[in-house]
């Protein structure tokens, strides 16, 4: 058995280097194995508002897009409920149509809420025509003509309590931009 010092310093130098490498190697690893997921999860999350106001075209993925109405119904139970109209006005409905959109209302403090499959009662009673409309995407834009604008309605089961909502409409072929209205102040 060799113990001189010169094998031992040998020994020594192997073994730190190897940590080095390994230290540089295994975050370089990791990096690329996730870089797709990151892309992914900064396309959804950081995103980039192209803000309007309500009844006003605001041109977004290549549509003019017009939030018609944004309002506030007593609902069931203890909730609120809130009616989001809107139409898009492209030049070809079934390209747009052909691209996922995402629906999502928020408030002050960050919370978000998702459309509600089946409209509350009080949509189906004070607003009729609004249920008989589709969510943003394909079949709303099928069943347009070009030179008409596609009319979709959301709503949305919230808390009472929530303020300052905002109403954001996400064609995935526009992001990170999205569309944001806001209700107006009273």
């Amino acid at each position: 058995m060799d113990s001189s010092p010169a094998k031992v310093m040998s020994t020594r130098r192997g073994y730190w280097l190897s940590m080095m490498a390994l230290v540089v190697a295994l975050p370089a690893a990791l990096a690329a194995q996730t870089w797709g997921s990151i892309k992914d999860w900064r396309s959804q999350h950081l995103r980039q508002p192209v803000s309007g106001t309500l009844e006003q075209p605001i041109d977004y993925a290549g549509a003019s897009w017009t939030v018609t109405r944004l309002t506030r119904l007593a609902g069931s139970e203890g909730s609120a409920v809130v009616l989001a109209e809107f139409e898009a006005l492209a030049a070809d409905p079934k390209a747009l149509g052909a691209v996922p959109c995402q629906v999502r209302l928020s408030d002050e403090s960050g919370r978000e809420w998702q459309p509600t499959l089946f409209a509350d009662p009080v949509v189906r009673k004070q607003y009729p025509d609004a249920q008989q409309r589709s969510l943003c995407g394909g079949s709303a834009f099928a069943a347009t003509e070009p030179g008409k604008p596609a009319r979709m309605a959301a709503s949305f089961s919230i808390p009472p309590a929530a303020s300052s909502l905002t109403l954001s409409i996400a064609l995935y072929s526009a992001l990170p931009n999205y569309l944001s209205v806001s209700e107006p102040r009273t």
